[in-house]
């Protein structure tokens, strides 16, 4: 038995699991735990009628494309407090948190600034033009959000670079219930208050994200468990090289989410030159795919975390070794899913339309999705291992090459050039991110054994 564990190095694999999911599980709480407020939200707004739902679609597409570049920005944090913390540079855990903060604070007030310009020109985009006018009221309230949701995730960040992902789950979930309470007094005009509609939906999101943000601060401010950091971060001290390396790191991350988002986008947008059918299809079968991505994300947050203090600490080996640990336990997340998704693929579309031909394609999105859905979780954890080893450039122009060069040709080429109509967009998906993980593997294989032959 030795001798086969030895042949097969599962004992090098081993004590990297626990570690993993233990960080990773938080994440996946908290992830889900968004998806499910905004569904309640899209219900809750729904009942307002379709005019106030389309111009609430119109005003988050807008304002999530600008956000996601946000949240990529902020990851910059995480693998370079989690390199300090392995190296035990105390100095550098406190100058990493007060020049992120700073960071997180200035990125914060552009994406606002971004919003309000990119308000303007709402009327230009081929949308009907009678929830223009309620679609930007509505992102000017929400953009007010998008401050303390920065200065939220770069407490998030910090958090998971000392390897902490409990206290922003917690944040997140207490945060959704004050999302839904606050909806439905300001909505529909309980307690006394006016009835708001739309724009109470908007300060309901706007409140949310605020006290998001202000329970992190008061709980890193008070808790026992940020007492030892908040004496770093008293010794230490801005520093404009900190602050610009965070914007070298982060906006490649940033740049990163937005070339994926996109290209999905785009694929949105072709499906709807074909059929509503296919659009309705595609839109379920996301809808799914986002539930089992979540999943995938968690590990490759807490992947990010183990790389990086393994590089700090330079246990090069081990980092190589919880990198593949990582591999493993999202590979069995997604045979468990593929499994559940090709099972019911003619039972799960029943559960958002009766239309006959929207569950017929809907069941054969999800036979591609399972292939989609191996490349995607390969690409998102490699994709982490990188961030975790501060590599960010050259993963950029990976993922420029995957999603635009081979995903939304090869969509467009199998539709309208081969003829597979609907589902031949959805096989762009597989193809870019089949791209994407290969390439991110080998970047990840060639420094790895860069640093693994350094350290000989």
């Amino acid at each position: 038995m030795n001798k086969f564990l030895k042949v097969l190095p599962i004992q090098s694999y081993l004590p990297h699991y626990t570690p993993i999911i233990k960080l990773g599980f938080p994440v996946v709480l908290a992830q889900l735990g968004q998806i499910t407020v905004g569904l309640v939200d899209n219900m809750m707004i729904g009942h307002l009628g379709t005019h106030e739902l389309a111009a609430a679609s119109f005003a988050n597409t807008i304002f999530w494309l600008v956000i996601i570049f946000g949240t990529g920005f902020s990851y910059a944090i995480t693998p370079l407090v989690g390199e300090a913390r392995g190296n035990f540079k105390q100095s550098k855990i406190g100058a990493w948190f007060k020049n992120g903060m700073l960071a997180m604070g200035f990125m914060g007030i552009l994406l606002t600034v971004a919003i309000l310009l990119l308000s303007l020109f709402m009327g230009k985009m081929g949308q009907p033009e009678e929830i223009i006018a309620d679609a930007k009221s509505y992102l000017w309230i929400i953009a007010a959000s998008i401050l303390p949701m920065m200065i939220f995730m770069g407490y998030k960040q910090f958090g998971e670079g000392i390897a902490n992902t409990k206290v922003a789950m917690n944040i997140m979930l207490l945060a959704n219930l004050v999302n839904v309470i606050a909806n439905y007094i300001l909505i529909y005009g309980k307690f006394g208050l006016p009835v708001m509609g739309l724009a109470g939906a908007g300060y309901g999101t706007l409140i949310a994200r605020g006290f998001m943000a202000f329970a992190f601060m008061w709980i890193f401010a008070k808790g026992e468990t940020f007492r030892p950091y908040r004496e770093m971060i008293k010794a230490s001290v801005y520093s404009l090289k900190d602050f610009w390396r965070i914007w070298q790191l982060g906006l490649p991350m940033g740049s990163q989410l937005v070339m994926e988002a996109s290209a999905f986008m785009l694929s949105t947008i072709m499906m709807g030159w074909i059929s509503v059918e296919g659009l309705a299809a595609h839109q379920i079968v996301l809808t799914l795919s986002t539930v089992s991505f979540m999943i995938y994300q968690g590990i490759a947050a807490s992947t990010t975390i183990r790389i990086s203090t393994l590089l700090g600490e330079e246990r090069f080996l081990e980092m190589k070794n919880s990198a593949w640990a990582s591999i493993h336990l999202v590979l069995g997340v997604v045979i468990a899913m593929c499994v559940l998704f090709v099972s019911l693929r003619h039972i799960l579309p029943t559960w958002f339309t009766q239309e006959p031909a929207v569950i017929q394609l809907t069941a054969q999105f999800l036979i591609v999705m399972v292939i989609y859905q191996f490349f995607d979780a390969l690409q998102v954890v490699f994709g982490s291992i990188l961030r975790g080893m501060s590599d960010v450039n050259i993963p950029t122009l990976l993922t420029f090459i995957a999603y635009f060069l081979v995903s939304i040709p090869t969509g467009y080429l199998c539709a309208f050039v081969f003829g597979l109509d609907e589902v031949g967009i959805w096989w762009g998906l597989p193809a870019g991110l089949g791209v994407a993980s290969f390439l991110f593997m080998l970047r990840f294989r060639g420094l790895s054994n860069k640093l693994l032959q350094s350290n000989r």
